[in-house]
């Protein structure tokens, strides 16, 4: 059976032509309306698969409101959200109030569609822009993941050092040659940080990451030798 949509776009235009991209990839859109008001979520609250694909601008400052409002009277809706101005901190904010997908509203069709399929199917999705800005963050930004926070989650020493690098978006190899680790030993922590974070991807762990990271803390290398040199790369950075 195709997933139901809701829609809410404000321009009338934009939001027939995804009506109709939607139906023609199988979607049953239920409504498309242009304000949270207008939405008839209760109809769809009993437990079957619905979205609900909703513009940025209609949710009220801050984001996190009207999200965690939605999450609270319909928990069984998963929300989309397409924004005209992207912006890390605000995909955070988002998927913490519990939405599945927060990406650009210029997303190409064919993407938004693989996504909405990956939704229905209970996947959380991260957009380009936020690997992109995870993987340009050099090496000498790691910072580390407050002790405190990280307890919650009951972390091994290794995990949380793996944890950091993929906050960075550090490919599995190179998280394995800071460390100094075979590359087997990686995928374990990775896995158990997964399931650790009630997480399905790297992608959404590096989200959490950044949200447990507190202070600034040099690279966790081979040697003494190799810490030092990166503290002092910190250092300079820092200055």
């Amino acid at each position: 059976m195709p997933a139901s949509i809701s829609v809410a776009i404000r321009s009338s235009i934009i939001r027939e032509g995804l009506r109709r991209i939607l139906s023609d990839s199988l979607f049953d859109v239920s409504e498309s309306v242009s304000s949270l008001e207008e939405l008839q979520l209760a109809e769809h609250s009993g437990g079957e698969q619905h979205l609900l694909v909703v513009e940025r601008d209609l949710l009220r400052p801050p984001l996190s409101a009207d999200l965690e409002a939605l999450a609270s009277e319909h928990p069984g809706v998963r929300v989309v959200v397409l924004t005209s101005a992207f912006t890390f901190d605000e995909m955070i904010a988002a998927y913490s109030a519990g939405v599945y997908a927060y990406f650009p509203d210029d997303v190409p069709y064919m993407s938004l569609v693989a996504v909405l399929q990956m939704v229905s199917n209970g996947q959380k999705v991260a957009s380009h822009e936020a690997v992109n800005y995870l993987v340009s963050l050099p090496s000498a930004s790691l910072r580390t993941v407050d002790s405190a926070s990280a307890s919650l989650f009951n972390f091994r020493e290794r995990e949380l050092r793996v944890l950091e690098f993929l906050a960075l978006g550090q490919p599995n190899k190179a998280i394995s040659r800071e460390l100094g680790i075979n590359e087997s030993s990686v995928k374990a922590a990775v896995k158990a940080i997964l399931r650790k974070l009630g997480v399905e991807n790297r992608t959404q762990a590096a989200v959490m990451a950044r949200e447990l990271i507190s202070q600034r803390r040099p690279p966790t290398g081979k040697t003494q030798h190799d810490s030092a040199r990166a503290s002092s790369q910190a250092s300079v950075a820092a200055d």
